[in-house]
């Protein structure tokens, strides 16, 4: 019997079934061990992420009615058995490939949450690493408008799963690339929660050190099903330094402390006006709020980001201010908030 066609053969079928609950088909997973063979009888040990027996009953009827259409090397007698003991390296709510998940939210609309989140993922990328951003505001995406995707996009395949756009080195997927421009979602839970989990596990994301995602204001179900669905390695509030915006941050980040999400730290956006034409600047938010709001909570403060005429420009016209000007003084306000983020995230490793 030829070992090695028998092994590429099973290989084959275990890459068309998918695990039910760890979102990969068993090969990506790393499920294939090794195969044993005595006499007529052929050992087939699969690695196996838990001792689940049903789910190891139903991988096995789906894998020997594959191999079953398939014309096997001699005639064979396989036999099935599952190691618990070895855990494939992706088992879990991981993305494959993706080192680090980290949701970007806020308690309230209007804080320039996605300006933040657009410009830290291409600050990130600056500093060397290799980053994709997800919109899952999925009732307002801005992020494909801001990197000059305006409204539904023509997507492209890559097996079952969806390529995202690559603009400046940063993978994109936005809800508004399958939407028309004017079009509304009216969508409750569930489907909210599906459209994530699409996003998340049937994007092709490759190797990134980095998925920043763009939550929607406030507190609702998508901010729940990512918590479900993916690990997260960490949050981010973006506040605004009025009280309004610091009462609802606060609710942000008891969310997120009740699904177990740590807080990486508070940016505050808007911390002054910086006048186009003199370079005063003014506290028209108030002074401090954000540096207040992290010791209230014993979280650290990032930094804050003026507000400068030039960043809702360089938005509205398809490229993130970090990325049309990287040597500016808002860009360099990123970065340095940018180089913060891998000693939080491994605080919590």
């Amino acid at each position: 019997m030829d070992t090695a066609i028998l092994e590429s053969q099973i290989k084959a079928a275990m890459g068309k079934i998918p695990h039910p609950q760890y979102k990969d088909n068993l090969i990506e997973l790393g499920m294939f061990g090794r195969i044993e063979t005595e006499g007529d009888v052929t050992r087939l040990i699969l690695k196996s992420p838990d001792q689940d027996r049903k789910t190891q009953i139903a991988l096995e009827a789906q894998l020997r009615g594959l191999l079953s259409e398939t014309k096997l090397p001699g005639p064979l007698r396989i036999k099935f058995e599952f190691d618990a003991s070895i855990m494939p390296e992706e088992a879990g709510n991981r993305i494959k490939g993706v080192k680090n998940v980290i949701a970007i939210g806020s308690g309230k609309g209007g804080v320039g949450k996605s300006t933040v989140a657009a410009n830290l993922a291409a600050a990130l990328s600056h500093l060397g690493n290799k980053v994709g951003l997800m919109d899952a505001d999925i009732y307002g995406p801005s992020i494909g408008k801001m990197f000059g995707l305006q409204g539904k996009q023509a997507l492209q395949g890559e097996g079952n799963k969806i390529v995202p756009f690559e603009v400046s080195g940063l993978k994109l997927i936005s809800f508004s690339f399958l939407l028309d421009a004017d079009q509304a979602v009216i969508w409750r839970g569930p489907m909210l929660g599906k459209a994530i989990e699409q996003f998340l596990y049937e994007v092709v994301w490759g190797e990134l050190d980095y998925l920043i995602i763009d939550l929607p204001p406030g507190t609702g179900d998508v901010q729940l099903s990512l918590a479900q669905l993916v690990d997260l390695d960490g949050a981010i509030i973006v506040t605004t330094p009025q009280n309004v915006a610091l009462a609802d941050a606060s609710r942000a980040v008891m969310m997120f402390h009740e699904v177990k999400v740590p807080i990486l730290g508070v940016i505050e956006n808007m911390s002054s006006f910086v006048c186009p034409s003199c370079g005063h600047e003014t506290d028209i938010f108030s002074k401090n709020g954000g540096e207040a709001f992290a010791a209230k909570f014993r979280v650290p403060s990032l930094g804050g980001i003026p507000l400068r005429k030039e960043i809702m420009e360089s938005g509205e016209n398809g490229l993130p201010i970090v990325l049309k000007d990287p040597d500016g003084e808002t860009a360099k306000a990123y970065a340095a908030i940018a180089a913060k983020i891998p000693a939080e995230v491994e605080k919590y490793k």
